[in-house]
C-alpha cells in the first residue's frame, strides 16, 4: 500500500526535471541543487555524454556502472585535502535526473574533467615558477658532519597516483626535503634513492601540466632513481638494502595519496599508500622494513590515512631502533591546508623544523618559523622535536581536522637521532658521538631494580660500561677494563636509583654504543 506516494514521487521528479543542454548545464544544475557549502569545493565535469552501463574506474576501487545516459559531475568536497577524502560522482541525464554516488576518490579520466567552479586560487603561473622560487629561496644551513652524512641513507617515495592527481605540492615536499637532506646534514647524493611518479619520462606527470624536473637541487645531476611504479619503488628498496649496513642509519619520507584497506578490501586498520598506477599496503611496507639492517629507521608520512602504518613501522620485532611521524592517524585524510598549493602543511613545518626556517608556502611567507623547534636548546632538531612543531603549527592539526602521529621504539628514543643520525651526548670528561647501538640489550625496560645488560664484542678489546643520566652525567660505572670477544651479560642494579631515564652506555675505541632505560 505505501508503494503508491513513492511511485507518485519519482514520477513527480521526472516530470519537474528540467531538459539540460550539455556538461557545462549538468554542472549547473548540480552547483543549484546540491551545494551547501561553496568553501573548499571544486566542481568537475567529464565533457562527453556517457552511455547507460559505461563502466568509470577509479584508482584502489572497481568503478561504477552509469545508471542511465548521462554526464558524470564530480564534486570534489574538501578540494585541499590530499585524496582520498570525501566527494560526490553525479550523474545528470539529458532529461534532468539525477543519481548520486558517495565516493573517496575520482574518476579515472579526472584530469579530462574540466573544472566547472573552484573555491581554490588560480595557481597557473605561480606553479610553473616554483622550481625557480625555491632555489633562489634555498640557503644551506649545515647541521651535521660529513661523517655523520657517510652514515646516514634516506629513500624518498612520491607516487601522485596518476598525471591528473599528482600535484606540484607532492614535488614540493621531496625537493625541500632532498635538499634539506644533501645540503643541511650533507648525505650524499648516492646515499638518497628518490623513487618519483614516473621517473625521467619526459611526458608531463603532474596536473598543472607541466613535467618534474629531475634536478632538485639545480646542480645538473638528475636525482631521481626510479619512477614510483611498484616495479621502481621495488627496485628503490633493493637498492637501499643493498647500501645500509648495520651501522647505518636510514630515513624514509613519503608523500602524496594514501587511501584505506587494500586491493579489494576496506578494513579500517589496513591502508596504503598511493604509487604511480598501483598501491604499496602497510604490510608489504613492513616487510620491506624487516628486511632492512640498520641501526635506527625513521618514517616520516604525509598521505592520507598514513598513520595505519604506525603499528607495522613500530613493532615488538624490529631489529633496531625506530621512530615514526606522520600527518593524519589511520582514519582520515591529511590536507595540503594553507601552504597549498606549494606544499602539505604537516611535513612543510616538520621539514622546515629540521632546516631553520620555510619557503614560501601558500599564506605563509618565506623566512623564520612561528618558533624555535630546538625545545630542549641542545644545538639538534630531534626526530621528535621536528614532528611536535609539526603537530603545533599545522592548522588543520590544530583546528582538530587532522591528528598527526608519533611513536617511537625504544620509548622516547626519538629524542637521541636527528637527521645526522645519532645525536652527540656530552659528558664530564669528554664529548663523543653516540653511534648505533646495534650490539647492546637490557633484559627489560623499563626496569624497577636489577636487570642483565647484554652486549657483543668482535674482538678482545678495552671497553667501558656506564650509566649516564640524561644530562650526560655519569653516574656508575659497570665494567672498565679488556673484554673478551663474544656475547657478554652484566647484571645492572637501579634499585639505588631515582625514578627517570638513563643512558646505558658502551664504550670502545672508534665507537660508542647507547640504550635508553626507563627506571620506574
Amino acid at each position: 500500500m505505501r508503494l503508491l506516494p513513492l511511485l507518485l514521487l519519482i514520477v513527480s521528479a521526472s516530470v519537474l526535471a528540467a531538459p539540460v543542454n550539455g556538461p557545462s548545464e549538468a554542472a549547473d544544475l548540480v552547483i543549484n541543487t546540491m551545494m551547501l557549502d561553496m568553501d573548499r569545493v571544486e566542481v568537475r565535469v567529464f565533457p562527453t555524454i556517457l552511455e547507460e552501463g559505461s563502466i568509470v574506474g577509479a584508482w584502489s576501487y572497481p568503478g561504477l556502472f552509469a545508471p542511465f545516459q548521462s554526464y558524470l559531475v564530480l564534486v570534489d568536497d574538501f578540494a585541499i585535502a590530499n585524496w582520498e577524502h570525501p566527494c560526490r560522482w553525479v550523474f545528470v541525464s539529458p532529461q534532468g535526473d539525477v543519481h548520486t554516488e558517495r565516493m573517496t576518490v575520482p574518476p579515472d579520466f579526472y584530469a579530462r574533467m574540466n573544472v566547472e567552479y573552484s573555491s581554490l586560487p588560480d595557481v597557473s603561473n605561480l606553479i610553473r615558477g616554483q622550481y625557480e622560487d625555491f632555489i633562489a629561496w634555498f640557503q644551506p644551513n649545515v647541521q651535521a658532519t660529513p661523517e655523520q652524512g657517510q652514515q646516514m641513507y634516506a629513500w624518498i617515495i612520491s607516487g601522485g597516483a596518476n598525471q591528473g592527481n599528482n600535484h606540484i605540492r607532492y614535488y614540493g615536499d621531496v625537493q625541500f626535503i632532498y635538499n634539506v637532506l644533501v645540503h643541511d646534514y650533507l648525505i650524499p647524493g648516492d646515499h638518497i634513492i628518490v623513487c618519483f611518479a614516473d621517473g625521467t619520462n619526459p611526458a608531463p606527470d603532474q596536473s598543472g601540466g607541466i613535467n618534474s624536473n629531475p634536478d632538485f637541487d639545480d646542480d645538473g645531476d638528475t636525482d631521481i632513481n626510479y619512477d614510483a611504479t611498484t616495479a621502481g619503488v621495488t627496485s628503490g628498496y633493493n637498492a637501499i638494502d643493498g647500501m645500509v649496513g648495520p651501522d647505518d642509519h636510514l630515513f624514509i619520507f613519503t608523500t602524496d595519496h594514501g587511501g584505506q584497506g587494500k586491493e579489494g578490501g576496506n578494513l579500517p586498520t589496513e591502508v596504503h599508500l598511493n604509487l604511480w598506477n598501483a598501491t604499496l599496503n602497510d604490510d608489504d611496507f613492513m616487510t620491506m622494513l624487516n628486511g632492512i639492517t640498520a641501526a635506527s629507521i625513521h618514517v616520516v608520512m604525509e598521505q592520507c590515512f598514513s598513520g595505519g602504518f604506525q603499528q607495522e613501522v613500530i613493532h615488538a620485532a624490529a631489529g633496531q631502533p625506530r621512530s615514526f611521524a606522520s600527518a593524519a592517524n589511520a582514519s582520515e585524510s591529511s590536507w595540503a591546508g594553507n601552504t597549498y598549493p606549494q606544499y602539505d602543511e604537516y611535513v612543510y613545518f616538520w621539514t622546515g623544523a629540521v632546516h631553520g626556517s620555510r619557503p614560501l608556502g601558500g599564506s605563509y611567507p618565506a623566512g623564520a618559523l612561528p618558533g624555535n623547534p630546538d625545545l630542549n636548546s641542545d644545538g639538534y632538531i630531534s626526530m621528535w622535536e621536528a614532528h611536535d612543531r609539526a603537530k603545533a603549527w599545522d592548522y588543520y592539526a590544530q583546528s582538530g581536522q587532522e591528528h598527526p602521529q608519533w611513536d617511537d621504539l625504544p620509548d622516547s628514543c626519538g629524542e637521541l637521532y636527528f637527521l645526522g643520525g645519532p645525536i652527540p651526548v656530552g659528558t664530564e670528561e669528554f664529548f663523543v658521538e653516540v653511534l648505533p647501538a646495534t650490539g647492546l640489550g637490557i633484559s627489560v625496560n623499563p626496569v624497577n631494580s636489577g636487570a642483565t645488560v647484554t652486549f657483543h664484542m668482535n674482538t678482545t678489546a678495552a671497553a667501558e660500561l656506564q650509566v649516564l643520566d640524561l644530562t650526560g652525567r655519569v653516574v656508575s660505572t659497570i665494567l672498565s677494563g679488556i673484554v673478551q670477544a663474544g656475547n657478554q651479560s652484566v647484571l645492572v642494579d637501579f634499585s639505588e636509583r631515582p625514578s627517570g631515564i638513563y643512558l646505558l652506555r658502551l664504550a670502545t675505541e672508534g665507537s660508542v654504543q647507547t640504550l635508553k632505560v626507563v627506571r620506574f
